[in-house]
């Protein structure tokens, strides 16, 4: 309804009044399984209570589609009572709305960058020093550990900084930059939802210093968003290929007519070769590694865990006692 008002707000009663009759509107079906959703909140709800998190996000997508089956972010708030919620950041789905540096799940990809260059294989050695000191800055493993002659599925069972670091310099730093991109980190995925993200891997284009190469390999000095992690691995376990996240599966108007949402390729990240030995590697990281509670009996789960330092808002270092916990992976492994 649209009419004229006094400065008081009371509509005028000699003025035009315009009357436009409601529009039936559209069905939105989703790509979200609801038992899996149901799952998905209740596990990542206990976590955060176990934990004591200040939030939590938690993404279930098929590589073969990029259809979305779960996603999830606490804390949460009852969309029927959205007025009565006093803090607005609830409202953030952390899922595609929070770029954080993304720590040792972005080693993957830089050991599959240098698999699919042919600069490494699952068996090749480096021998670990223990630390790199460059530009002044000195680089080192977690707890200041040194591995000695290690593989590379040692350096992502034992997330060995100076391990990534060996795969970006084989690499080269305009490739690795290349494949970056190729991988989807950037720019936002796409998805059909709001306050999407792109994260910001600005610094590999800005600046020639090794060093910003080096932390960016194993997930420091670049952002991302969950659903873009989620998206990248994904590409790993399909065979090498991207697909783009999809959350609708079809829209159902008023008129009868249905609006099919297709899977959409985005590009070929990876060779199948390349595909395979990081999903082997990514195996071993789970019986051997880090990632030993991610196994499900019954399946060949494989993927990285991260534990990321928070950078301070000032740029000025990171903040103390304060990370981000994440895992990210796939199963089985060869489908």
């Amino acid at each position: 309804l649209r009419q004229e008002k006094d400065a008081a707000g009371r509509w005028l009663p000699l003025t035009d009044r315009q009357l436009t009759d409601a529009e039936k509107g559209a069905n939105i079906e989703l790509t979200l399984d609801r038992n899996i959703q149901f799952e998905t909140e209740k596990i990542m709800h206990d976590a955060v209570e176990k934990y004591a998190s200040d939030r939590a996000s938690a993404i279930v997508m098929d590589p073969k589609t990029g259809r979305i089956l779960a996603m999830a972010s606490s804390p949460q708030f009852d969309p029927n009572k959205y007025r009565e919620l006093e803090n607005y950041a609830y409202f953030l789905n952390t899922a595609l709305s929070l770029a954080y540096e993304p720590g040792s799940i972005m080693k993957p990809i830089t050991m599959a960058i240098g698999l699919e260059e042919g600069k490494v294989t699952p068996d090749s050695e480096f021998n670990d020093p223990g630390t790199i000191s460059i530009g002044g800055f000195n680089i080192h493993n977690a707890e200041e550990k040194t591995y000695g002659q290690s593989s590379m599925y040692k350096v992502l069972e034992q997330s060995i900084n100076t391990g990534v670091i060996y795969v970006e310099r084989q690499v080269g730093n305009e490739a690795f930059r290349d494949y970056m991109k190729r991988f989807g980190f950037g720019e936002k995925t796409g998805i059909d939802l709001p306050a999407e993200l792109a994260g910001d891997i600005r610094s590999l284009d800005r600046t020639k210093q090794d060093i910003q190469f080096y932390t960016a390999s194993f997930g420091q000095g670049i952002t991302a968003t969950p659903i873009q992690m989620v998206q990248a691995y994904g590409a790993m376990a399909n065979h090498g290929l991207m697909m783009k996240p999809q959350i609708v599966r079809r829209v159902v108007y008023s008129d009868g007519r249905v609006e099919e949402r297709e899977p959409e390729r985005i590009r070929q990240v990876l060779g199948e070769k390349a595909s395979e030995d990081i999903g082997k590697m990514l195996r071993t990281v789970v019986t051997k590694g880090h990632g030993k509670r991610a196994d499900v009996p019954g399946y060949l789960v494989g993927g990285k865990t991260g534990t990321a330092q928070v950078a301070k808002s000032n740029g000025a270092g990171y903040e103390e006692g304060v990370t981000i916990g994440s895992f990210v992976g796939y199963a089985p492994i060869g489908d």
